[in-house]
C-alpha cells in the first residue's frame, strides 16, 4: 500500500467520523491498521475515534503509541490534552499542550484547547490570557474566538463576546461546527446582555446548520413493539434475572431536568459512586440476542428467553460497573435515554432502584433549545417541534412502565430540588438504601469529573434563577408551548 493509498483511506476515516459515522469509521481505521500496524496518523484518527465515543482509557493508550513513534507532532499533544482534559486531569492536560505549544507556538488547537480546558478549571480570567497573549488573534482565528467569547462571558463581559463571535459570521465559508459553534456563542452573549428576541433569532439560525434528523415514526415504532412484548403479552409471563444486587441505580428522564444534580448528591455519599452517562446497558441491549441465542432482535428475543440467560446478561452489566466503582455500595448509571429500556431493567436487575428527573417542559424545552450538543446526537433538539415530539414519546414510554412494572420509581422535580435541597436530597438518599451523610448537601465540592452539559452547574451551589426561566421569552417559545400542549397543564397540575 502506497503513502497516497494511506492517506486517502484515512480520508475516508476521517469523512465518517466527522460525518457522524464513528463505527464504520472506527471498523475502517482498525482494519487499516492491520495492514500498516505503523501508521501513527492512523493511530491518532483511532484514538479521536475512542474520544468521540467516549472510550478514554482506548484513546490515551493508542495515542501514545502513535505519540512513540513521532513525538514530534503537535497535533497529538493537543489531541492527549484534550482527551485528559475530558477526564479531568486538568494539570497534565494544560503540560501536554505546553508540549505541543513548544513544538508549534502558533498552534491554533493548543492554545484553544489550552485556553479551554482553564475554563473547564473555572478560571475564565486565565482563559482570556491565553488567547489574549497568544500569537494569534481571536479575529483571525474562529477557533479562538469560540472559546475567548466564552471566557468573557464567564467572566461577565457579553458585550465584548459577541463582538467577538459575530466578526466571524455568518462564516459560509466554516466548517458546520465552528459555524453552529459561533452561532451559539453569539447567542449566549445576547441572552446575557438580556436581548432575547435577538438571542432566540440567533438561537434558531444556530440549530439550523446541523444537518442531522429525528425520526418521530421510527420512534413510535421503537415503542410500540415494547408495549407488545411487556403489556400486551403481560409483564407477569416473562422470565426474570435470578441477580439480587441491589447496588444498580438507574436515572433516567428528559435531559436538562436536574438529572446530574441528582446523580451528584447521591455520588457525594462516601458509600456511592456516580458512573455517568455509561452506554453499558444499551450496548447490552444491542447484542441481548447472541447472549440469549436467539436470531429476534431485542424486544422480540425475550419472548424466547429464561432465567439462566437473563442472569447471565445482568452479570454482563454488573461486571462492567464494578470494574467502574469496586468500592461502591451503590452505583449509579445515568444514561437517561434508559427510559425505554427500563422493562428489561426490572427482568435483569429486580433489585435496581430508579429515579425519575422531571422538570417543567418549558423550562427544560427552552434549555434543550439553548444547548449545542454534540455532532450526530440529540437531533430532536434542533427545533422546538422536535424538543416537543421527543417529550411526548418519552411521557409515553413512562406512561407505559407506571402501567406494567412491579417497581417503585421515585420521582424527582427539578423545582422540588431546588427550592428544598435537604428535604429531597434525604429522600433521594433513602430511596437508595442510605444512611444519610451531610456531605450530600455539598455536592459542589466533589473533585469528582463531570463529562455533561451540566458540569459547571454542578460545581457550585443551588440557585432558582433557572426556575421558569421560559416565561421571559414569551412569543420566541410559541411553537414549543403549543407543540407541548396539554403537557404543560399535566406538570403544573400535579406540582
Amino acid at each position: 500500500m502506497s503513502a497516497e493509498q494511506d492517506r486517502l483511506v484515512r480520508q475516508q476515516i476521517s469523512g465518517l467520523l466527522y460525518g457522524g459515522d464513528p463505527v464504520n469509521a472506527e471498523s475502517l481505521c482498525l482494519d487499516h491498521l492491520q495492514k500498516r500496524p505503523r501508521d501513527h496518523e492512523a493511530m491518532a484518527m483511532l484514538a479521536h475515534i475512542y474520544l468521540t465515543t467516549g472510550r478514554f482509557r482506548d484513546a490515551e493508550m493508542v495515542l501514545s503509541r502513535a505519540i512513540g513513534l513521532d513525538s514530534k507532532r503537535p497535533d497529538y499533544q493537543a489531541l492527549m490534552a484534550e482527551i485528559l482534559t475530558t477526564v479531568g486531569r486538568h494539570r497534565e492536560a494544560l503540560g501536554r499542550y505546553d508540549k505541543a505549544l513548544k513544538i508549534r507556538s502558533d498552534f491554533e488547537g493548543a492554545i484553544a484547547g489550552k485556553a479551554e480546558t482553564y475554563l473547564r478549571m473555572g478560571k475564565p480570567e486565565k482563559t482570556i490570557k491565553v488567547v489574549e497573549s497568544s500569537p494569534l488573534s481571536s479575529n483571525q482565528s474562529p477557533l479562538l474566538a469560540i472559546v475567548h467569547a466564552r471566557g468573557l462571558i464567564r467572566q461577565g463581559d457579553p458585550e465584548q463576546a459577541e463582538s467577538i463571535a459575530r466578526k466571524h459570521l455568518p462564516g459560509d465559508e466554516l466548517n458546520t461546527e465552528q459555524r453552529r459553534s459561533l452561532w451559539h456563542v453569539a447567542a449566549l452573549a445576547a441572552e446575557k446582555r438580556g436581548d432575547l428576541d435577538l438571542a432566540a433569532e440567533t438561537y434558531l439560525t444556530a440549530n439550523g446548520c446541523r444537518q442531522d434528523d429525528w425520526d418521530p415514526e421510527e420512534a413510535i415504532s421503537q415503542r410500540e413493539a415494547t408495549e407488545e412484548i411487556f403489556a400486551e403479552k403481560g409483564f407477569p409471563s416473562l422470565p426474570r434475572s435470578e441477580c439480587m444486587d441491589e447496588s444498580p441505580i438507574f436515572i433516567v428522564g428528559m435531559l436538562r431536568s436536574g438529572s446530574t444534580l441528582t446523580e451528584q448528591i447521591i455520588d457525594a455519599h462516601p458509600q456511592a459512586a456516580g458512573l455517568g452517562e455509561i452506554d453499558t446497558l444499551p450496548t447490552l441491549t444491542a447484542a441481548l440476542n447472541e447472549i440469549l441465542g436467539t436470531a429476534l432482535p431485542y424486544p422480540a428475543c425475550l419472548g424466547e428467553t429464561n432465567e439462566a440467560s437473563l442472569t447471565s446478561a445482568s452479570k454482563i452489566y454488573l461486571e462492567d460497573i464494578i470494574q467502574r466503582a469496586p468500592k461502591a455500595l451503590k452505583r449509579v448509571d445515568k444514561q437517561l435515554g434508559n427510559f425505554s429500556l427500563l422493562g428489561l431493567i426490572a427482568l435483569l436487575f429486580p433489585k435496581a432502584r430508579i429515579i425519575h428527573c422531571r422538570r417543567h417542559p418549558m423550562d427544560m424545552g427552552l434549555s434543550c433549545w439553548t444547548q449545542k450538543f454534540a455532532p450526530g446526537t440529540n437531533a430532536w433538539a434542533n427545533t422546538q417541534d422536535g424538543i416537543a415530539a421527543f417529550h411526548r414519546e418519552y411521557e409515553a414510554w413512562m406512561d407505559l412502565w407506571s402501567r406494567v412494572l412491579p417497581m417503585t420509581i421515585l420521582e424527582v422535580r427539578y423545582e422540588d430540588l431546588v427550592r428544598d435541597l435537604e428535604g429531597q436530597g434525604r429522600r433521594i438518599i433513602d430511596f437508595c438504601g442510605l444512611d444519610w451523610d451531610d456531605r450530600c448537601l455539598r455536592f459542589w465540592e466533589t473533585k469528582r469529573t463531570v463529562l455533561t452539559l451540566s458540569s459547571d452547574q454542578v460545581r457550585k451551589p443551588l440557585y432558582e434563577q433557572s426556575v421558569g426561566r421560559h416565561a421571559a421569552w414569551g412569543a420566541s417559545l410559541a411553537p414549543l408551548r403549543d407543540a407541548l400542549g396539554d403537557s404543560i397543564d399535566q406538570y403544573e397540575s400535579n406540582a
